[in-house]
């Protein structure tokens, strides 16, 4: 694609990380539809991206992992240096030994911040080194060879890092292997921003810049004296640079102050007036590391409210009482939300109200001064002040990103020609190229016809429901109460739920008119106990929460510990499994301190198989030992044999996720033999043939795999238990294909999702087809076309239709989908499908949240690509609700987001029939839904910064 003459170009370089690689695809003046596609598109290992990644975190300012480790070793020290006796000497000798431990606490962030000084953001020859081993794996060539004499001021390079190279400085990568040229001298850089994410903004965007306007600075505004936040950044008085930079018309907020700038006071001043510009200098944090929208700006205490952080969700929900200026800085730690899977953090909340060109860092800023502590060192100035200053200026002139591009520039060639440590410091790329400039032109802003389907939010506990029993309690209240109660239970045994809950409220009606609170209490937990297997998850967790206040009043702790497990079992199904899992624990907890030592058994196990599902098989494995102890403790000879068959069950699963698939499989045999000679139970037996072939499966024993399988299938299909048949079916087809036999786990793949289909299970016959699409040639078309509608079936999260679980064998199984549906479409050719794959992944990044990447194996014998696939191993003592949809725990729940998945990249959309296939698999569930596909979103305006004069 060729640029307009003399107007410059821009190029577009977007990747996103899957479990194994880091995706890209490199674009260049994507505007016209008769363009060929992108210019290029690949994929990169992780393992090649590794070692360098892990240099760059140990040469930047912050902890890295020993260093976090050796802190809380001291942290742990401290709070144990207690007196041991109540004389003086004793408390006196914990004084001291607190002191000491300080004093190495201080040591570690005194080293830390010394690593950062005299590392490779500092140090030249290992700059050089670092980055030209990043800068060729990371820029493609095609665009080296294209910007290697480029004019910098003419050439703009967007890149779109995603969360995995979000710390990457790509201004410092070298383009040039026989000389030392970095990008930024050959193109400024810019952020890249999903297209979907500036779709129905709050706000229209603040008035364009005209020069002179005034601008407001927020410059360390927590309060003189405050340790909020990290205390103060100029502990000695603001420089008198900020006081110089201010006008009579400029507000300058916190600096000098001896009660700081509050969240309140800020949204004063900015609803004030028209401000041209906000410059923000001072402290960010992040309550919790895997949500952005907790990500927030430190200020001072606020006298009514008692709050002192202006969080990026309290912005998003209310961009109007924080109106943003068009131009916007954050000099702050890590203020940049690149580095989270939802890229919906401060940047997106300034955008939101109003900013178009946002400034931030990509890491922790070293304090001024801190370069003292290298050994010998002398103070050099102000580093990170001056680059305050400098981003202050930049938003101050006509072409802020060409600004900054230039003072980074001038910043380079003063750390190239610096004599001496102490200027080589001052000039140093630690502190300037933490530097990322978002630049969001008008145009890409869109609207969406509002004829779209609403986003359903799911109910929050305590939600009001009318409800009105039929039937109103006679003159005998207790008696209606009491046989109306029984009645309930009799039709709960029966498995009528419909009916069981119409007695249970009339009941409730009758207990509420004898104020008899624990049998309202009674009752109510008897409807959430027919809600829950109606389905009904949102009235569960209601009435759940209603009686555990009720039985709390009453000091009924065991009545409320069992409520609270009903809440895990919810939280379970709904998919909330950290929600599930703390309750569980409470539970536990509270049972164990009351001594129901029986019952805290079964939340035990509870606890357990949601650890399990959440991927942490060891914590899981200790509170599985736990309740094994405790059934052998309070268990007749009778009932134990069924329960310790369970806690095996259990523990098999924990085992192999562990990879001891020896020790699996033998608990797994024992809970078997139970089922068959003990306490027979076919079912149960067969479950466990079908966990015996999951587990040979991963440790690599195709046959007993087979065989186990085959053993399970027999039995549900003698019985007619199709379900749990098609799920053996899958198991069997996964080993047939890993043992090469094409044709026989086609068979199985298709038999599978025959069922599945037929009985509207549309997630289970989208993993069914994935898998049949695996059996074929990895540059076919046909390979392609099942994995790509399967995918799309399986992504349907991001595209508002319902949420599946955040189990971790699901997030594995999407993982490990995202990479071979893009390697098929990379392998295959299609590279237009490729970029618009990959583009889609970056709009559900910003709808849900995921879970991490998992690293690199360590060894090839610990690669289990294909096992995500086979259906997950049933847990033996959860309660047996139905599993219904539900709404993951997301910072999208706070950000007004609402995008759809079309991106137009410049070309004619190319997923048309994926979409299709997608939209026919999740047709089988026979329920109504909204099209996969409800309207456009463009990536080129983003980049249409040098339009040809007569557009």
């Amino acid at each position: 694609m060729e640029g307009y003459p003399g107007r410059g170009r821009v190029w577009w370089l977007g990747f996103w990380q899957t479990a194994e690689y880091a995706h890209w695809w490199l674009s260049a003046d994507v505007r016209r539809l008769d363009s060929a596609g992108p210019l290029a598109v690949g994929s990169v290992a992780l393992d090649r991206l590794a070692a360098p990644l892990a240099a760059l975190s140990a040469s930047l300012p912050g902890l890295v992992s020993k260093e976090r480790a050796a802190l809380a070793d001291v942290d742990r020290r401290i709070a144990e240096a207690r007196p041991q006796n109540d004389d003086p000497a004793s408390t006196a000798s914990a004084i001291a030994r607190r002191i000491e431990l300080l004093g190495e606490r201080v040591a570690v962030l005194n080293g830390a911040a010394r690593r950062s000084w005299t590392g490779a953001m500092v140090d030249p020859a290992a700059n050089l080194a670092l980055f030209r081993e990043l800068g060729g794996i990371l820029l493609p060539q095609e665009l080296r060879d294209r910007i290697r004499t480029a004019d910098a001021s003419d050439t703009t390079l967007v890149v779109a890092p995603g969360p995995g190279l979000s710390s990457v400085p790509w201004e410092l990568l070298v383009i040039d292997d026989e000389h030392d040229v970095r990008l930024i001298e050959r193109a400024n850089v810019l952020g890249g921003i999903s297209p979907a994410m500036l779709v129905n903004l709050a706000r229209p965007a603040a008035p364009p810049w005209t020069g002179d306007g005034p601008a407001v600075r927020v410059v360390d505004p927590t309060a003189a004296g405050s340790r909020n936040g990290g205390g103060r950044i100029y502990p000695d008085g603001v420089p008198e640079a900020w006081h110089r930079r201010s006008g009579d018309f400029d507000a300058l907020l916190g600096a000098g102050a001896t009660v700081g700038c509050s969240p309140s006071e800020l949204a004063t001043a900015l609803q004030s007036q028209a401000w041209s510009r906000l410059v923000f200098v001072g402290h960010a944090s992040a309550t919790d590391p895997a949500m952005p929208t907790s990500a927030g700006l430190e200020l001072a205490v606020d006298r009514e409210t008692g709050d002192s952080r202006l969080t990026a969700g309290q912005w998003l929900r209310e961009p109007a009482r924080w109106p943003a200026p068009r131009r916007v800085g954050f000099v702050a730690c890590q203020s940049d939300d690149a580095g989270y899977t939802e890229q919906i953090g401060l940047t997106l909340a300034a955008i939101y109200a109003g900013a178009r060109t946002v400034i931030a860092t990509r890491w922790s800023l070293p304090s001024d001064g801190s370069e003292r502590l290298v050994a010998g060192g002398a103070p050099i100035g102000s580093a990170t002040t001056a680059l305050a200053l400098a981003v202050d200026a930049a938003l101050e002139t006509s072409d802020p990103v060409g600004a900054i591009g230039e003072w980074q520039r001038d910043r380079l060639s003063c750390w190239r020609s610096a004599i001496g440590d102490a200027a080589r410091r001052l000039h140093a790329p630690l502190v300037w190229s933490a530097l990322v400039t978002y630049d969001i032109p008008d145009a890409a802003v869109r609207t969406i016809p509002g004829g779209d389907h609403p986003t359903q939010r799911r109910l929050e506990p305590g939600s009001p429901r009318p409800v009105v029993p039929r039937g109103q309690p006679g003159d005998d209240a207790a008696e209606v109460a009491e046989n109306r109660l029984a009645a309930g239970v009799a039709a709960f045994g029966r498995a009528d739920w419909p009916e069981a809950r119409e007695h249970y409220l009339v009941a409730l009606a009758a207990f509420a008119a004898r104020k008899d609170l624990k049998g309202v209490a009674d009752a109510t937990t008897n409807v959430g106990n027919a809600a829950y297997f109606m389905g009904d998850l949102e009235e569960a967790a209601d009435r759940y929460h209603t009686a555990l206040a009720l039985y709390r009043d009453l000091d009924l702790d065991r009545q409320a510990a069992v409520v609270g497990q009903n809440l895990g079992n919810v939280s379970f199904q709904r998919g909330e499994l950290d929600v599930a899992a703390q309750q569980y624990r409470e539970a536990a907890d509270a049972l164990l301190r009351g001594g129901f030592r029986r019952h805290a058994a079964d939340t035990l196990v509870n606890l357990g198989a949601v650890l399990i599902e959440l991927g942490r098989p060891r914590p899981a494995l200790e509170h599985l030992d736990q309740a094994g102890d405790l059934y052998r403790e309070t268990c007749d000879e009778g009932e134990l044999g069924g329960k310790l068959a369970e806690v095996d069950q259990n523990t098999a699963l924990a085992l192999a996720g562990v990879k001891s698939f020896e020790d699996a499989r033998a608990r797994l045999l024992s809970a078997l033999r139970h089922w068959q000679t003990d306490d027979p139970s076919p079912e149960r037996a067969a479950r466990s043939n079908h966990n015996l072939g999951l587990v040979a499966f991963r440790a690599g024993n195709l046959p007993e795999a087979q065989l186990r399988y085959s053993r399970a299938l027999e039995h549900f299909h003698t019985v007619g238990n199709e379900h749990e048949a098609a799920d053996a079916r899958l198991g069997l087809g996964t080993v047939a294909r890993n043992r090469g036999d094409v044709g026989e786990a086609r068979a199985n793949f298709r038999q599978a999702q025959e069922h599945y289909r037929r009985t509207g299970q549309w997630l289970a016959y989208a993993q069914a087809s994935f898998n049949e699409g695996l059996t074929y040639p990895s540059d076919s078309g046909q390979r392609f076309d099942l994995l790509a509608g399967a995918w799309a079936a399986m992504q349907s999260m991001s595209w508002r239709l319902s949420h599946v679980s955040e189990r971790a064998g699901w997030r594995a199984a999407l993982d490990h989908a995202n990479d071979e549906v893009l390697e098929s479409a990379r392998r295959s050719g299609r590279t237009r499908q490729f970029v618009e794959l990959l583009e889609s992944l970056r709009i559900a990044g910003t709808l849900r949240r995921a879970a991490s990447t998992r690293p690199p194996p360590a060894h090839p014998s610990e690669v289990d690509r294909d096992a995500p696939f086979v259906e997950p191993l049933p847990s033996m003592t959860l309660s047996a609700g139905p599993l219904t949809p539900w709404a993951p725990s997301s910072a999208a729940d706070e950000a007004p987001c609402d995008a759809p998945p079309w991106i137009d990249c410049g070309w004619p959309p190319t997923l048309v029939d994926v979409v299709a296939r997608a939209e026919e698999i999740i047709a089988v569930a026979g329920a109504t839904t909204p099209p996969l596909r409800r309207g456009t979103v463009s990536l080129i305006p983003l980049l249409h910064r040098h339009p040809p004069a007569d557009q």
